[in-house]
């Protein structure tokens, strides 16, 4: 591979991960088109880098490319979500079963101060801010737990869980208090050295969003069909 090659690749791959982070975030909603020309302009790059985080988006399913249509973000997928729900449920609670091992006055104070960070961000009503500090939450649980590469493997699946969590933020941001509730239920688990409630604590931490996910996916189809018809009209 010469240097334009590397070039390219670190190319694509820094669009890649601006795109894949806009998709997740909503700031791309589902249905909005992606032409390549657009996000050339946009993002300052050359086709060729584009066309490649495109192909790359499809293949993880948060793009649909339609011959003789173009490309557009893909809809949220239940099933997707479905799936990476499972897979980040099982793994987090083995990490937080792991993790109640190690727990001492440092990590418990990290893990206090996450929190209160948190609730900051919840007053002041920034909702991304809230959102970092939820996975800096997480990401200090599997560090406590020692099994780093396992949330490695739970940020690469969790993509489809990430698009509803994200809405569940905007669309009903009033479960923020208790989100940040159940973060405190997982540090008494961890705090009184109890595996099984903290292993609890962080099922129902998890099984929250679940639970409100029809709801919102079916918000955010509504509003897909809605600009699908201002666009049309």
């Amino acid at each position: 591979m010469n240097d334009t090659d590397r070039q390219s690749g670190r190319l694509a791959d820094q669009v890649y991960e601006r795109l894949l982070g806009d998709i997740v975030r909503g700031t791309l909603p589902p249905g909005t088109p992606m032409a390549e020309l657009d996000l050339c302009q946009r993002l300052g790059v050359s086709r060729t880098p584009v066309r490649e985080a495109l192909i790359k988006l499809a293949d993880a399913d948060l793009v649909r490319i339609l011959p003789q249509r173009g490309s557009f973000v893909a809809p949220i997928s239940f099933e997707a979500f479905r799936n990476a729900q499972f897979i980040r449920e099982h793994l987090e609670c083995a990490l937080v079963g792991e993790a109640v091992r190690y727990i001492d006055a440092t990590s418990l104070r990290e893990l206090t101060e996450i929190i209160e960070r948190q609730d900051e961000a919840a007053a002041a009503g920034q909702s991304e801010a809230f959102y970092e500090h939820d996975e800096a939450f997480h990401d200090a649980i599997a560090r406590l737990s020692r099994y780093v590469g396992v949330w490695t493997v739970i940020r690469q699946t969790k993509i489809h869980f990430d698009r509803v969590r994200h809405l569940t933020l905007v669309l009903d941001a009033d479960h923020i208090p208790l989100l940040i509730e159940q973060h405190r239920e997982i540090l008494d688990g961890l705090a009184n050295c109890n595996e099984a409630q903290a292993v609890a604590a962080m099922r129902r931490h998890l099984r929250e969003v679940f639970r409100r996910a029809n709801a919102v996916i079916a918000q955010q189809e509504s509003l897909t069909k809605l600009r699908a018809q201002r666009a049309a009209g």
